[in-house]
């Protein structure tokens, strides 16, 4: 299928003029709607998507803009840093560097994965809402006469959590990367995304372990022998959780997430497919220890585990999404740079967390 140019051909004069003038519009109404300049280029020249959503032609809507501009940014032939902000599309420069950034986010463990919303909402602070349960958990299969069904309720907290301002500051000069090709500057921002991905990961572990601020952190399920976490202990783990939820993810340190890759159990390929692929592989994320994913928390508390059904357990309240001082990008002040996000985790389903502390 022949690509679609001719909207971002329309839209390439005004890019040339944002870049020739370093207007920042585009950057400051994204920012004012909690999107992104990609989600804002779409909305200006759309892609063809599938019934789900998913863009099914080569490019999106900034990759088209860059293919117009004939500006390469990957390949043999990738612009440096310093042509690409000489260039007629450089008031793209921003936008470019926050896409491999929200790559390397999602490129090792995306922390979407843990969360069972993401919601924006405005102001410095939020009333998280959550689902009561407790009469919930009666059995509905008979409405007795006079008798009422059991209600599952939706409500607030009795206090607000404030936003939490997250990020990393640029530890570079412009001088330091100016010809540097964009091939290789990408995974500079690759890892950046993920150090950015797991600061996150640590802040979702310690609302589990902790709680939020406005409830009390998961219950502590271990019944075993005190600094030992056998096999039984785990098979415990997963079955303290309440129907409907279950035990999706566990989170913990990469010292507690070795001591299960070596348990005897998942010693054996012809019985654990999952323990084959890890040792071929040597990804543990495949590795599902009772129908578990793993995740390390960086600063997660030795012997601390938690766990948590990725469905239903924590709410990300968003005031504003992952976002890169743009005019500090555009004026090449990188060294002074930040890149940050205005968020806070809060528990949703209490009966969708535990804890395990050996």
């Amino acid at each position: 299928m022949q690509m679609d140019l001719s909207k971002a051909n329309a839209l390439k004069d005004k890019v040339i003029e944002f870049s020739r003038t370093g207007s920042l519009s585009w950057y400051q109404e994204a920012q004012s709607r909690g999107i992104s300049v990609s989600e804002l280029m779409e909305e200006l020249d759309p892609s063809p998507r599938d019934d789900n959503g998913n863009i099914t032609g080569q490019l999106d809507a900034f990759e088209r803009m860059l293919y117009v501009l004939d500006l390469p940014v990957s390949g043999v032939n990738a612009l440096t840093v310093d042509e690409f902000f000489v260039s007629q599309g450089m008031i793209l420069s921003a936008e470019l560097m926050m896409r491999e950034v929200r790559r390397g986010y999602k490129m090792v463990q995306d922390p979407a994965e843990l969360t069972a919303v993401s919601s924006p909402v405005k102001g410095p602070s939020v009333r998280p809402i959550y689902i009561k349960t407790t009469e919930a958990q009666k059995s509905l299969a008979i409405k007795e006469e006079n008798a009422e069904y059991p209600a599952v309720k939706l409500a607030y907290r009795d206090k607000e959590l404030t936003i939490k301002d997250k990020g990393r500051r640029f530890d570079f000069s412009y001088k330091v990367l100016k010809n540097q090709r964009l091939t290789e500057f990408r995974n500079f921002l690759w890892w950046i995304g993920a150090q950015l991905a797991y600061d996150e990961i640590d802040d979702i572990y310690d609302v589990v372990i902790n709680g939020d601020g406005t409830s009390s952190g998961a219950t502590d399920y271990f019944n075993g022998t005190p600094g030992t976490l056998a096999f039984s202990d785990l098979v415990h783990f997963a079955a303290s959780f309440t129907v409907p939820a279950q035990m999706t993810h566990i989170l913990a340190a990469k010292s507690d997430i070795e001591v299960i890759l070596n348990m005897n159990q998942f010693q054996d390929p012809l019985s654990w497919r999952e323990s084959e692929l890890f040792a071929r592989t040597g990804d543990y994320r495949a590795f599902r220890p009772v129908n578990a994913k793993m995740v390390v928390a960086p600063n997660a508390t030795s012997t601390v585990l938690a766990a948590l059904d990725h469905r239903f357990a924590v709410r990300e309240s968003v005031s504003q999404p992952l976002m890169i001082e743009a005019e500090k990008v555009i004026a090449q002040k990188m060294e002074s740079a930040i890149i940050s996000k205005e968020s806070v985790y809060s528990i949703m389903v209490e009966e969708a967390i535990a804890k395990s502390d050996y």
